[in-house]
């Protein structure tokens, strides 16, 4: 009979407990990625980073125009040409496609590098407006909707973008 009581009473402390854990839960809900997409900083820094693209796209299609002369060249020249200084050319059209090569390899990090750089203050402050507007209002948690590892988004999760979006000035 003690036993009874016992497992009573505790299923009660749990219950009451639970029960008030889940009424103190509030959760709010935001889309970070439509938020970053309409953050003004974010067009000037995609703007930065065609440019930069730009810059190195010009530069990889003046080389891209030198290798297409010098293997038209060969082609054109290589019956007539003594084997040393066919082999001299051959060398050069391969040290210019490994520079095209290594040339590409390093524009792509550079502008992945840029990228990194430029949005990161754009990240940092989208997220810091979400944990301020979080602890403004009371959020125990706020889930990002664009991740897609939300399973389920209750009618009681609260859309917190339009107030990120006042914290942040954005219309």
């Amino acid at each position: 009979m003690k036993r009874i009581l016992k497992v009573t009473l505790l299923a009660v402390v749990l219950l009451t407990s639970a029960n008030t854990f889940a009424q103190t839960l509030k959760l709010g809900h935001i889309d970070s990625s439509k938020l970053l997409a309409i953050m003004p900083e974010k067009d000037m820094a995609q703007k930065q980073i065609e440019t930069k693209a730009k810059e190195f796209d010009t530069q990889i299609k003046a080389m891209q125009a030198e290798y297409q002369k010098l293997v038209e060249a060969y082609v054109a020249e290589r019956e007539t040409l003594s084997d040393a200084i066919r082999a001299d050319r051959e060398k050069a059209i391969q040290d210019l496609q490994n520079r095209m090569q290594t040339f590409d390899q390093f524009a792509q990090n550079k502008i992945q590098t840029t990228r990194q750089e430029l949005l990161k203050p754009i990240f940092d402050k989208a997220s810091k407006a979400i944990q301020e507007v979080g602890e403004e209002n009371g959020f125990t948690y706020v889930l990002d909707l664009s991740t897609g590892v939300v399973l389920f988004n209750s009618s009681s999760s609260i859309d917190i973008m339009p107030l990120v979006k006042t914290k942040l000035g954005i219309q």
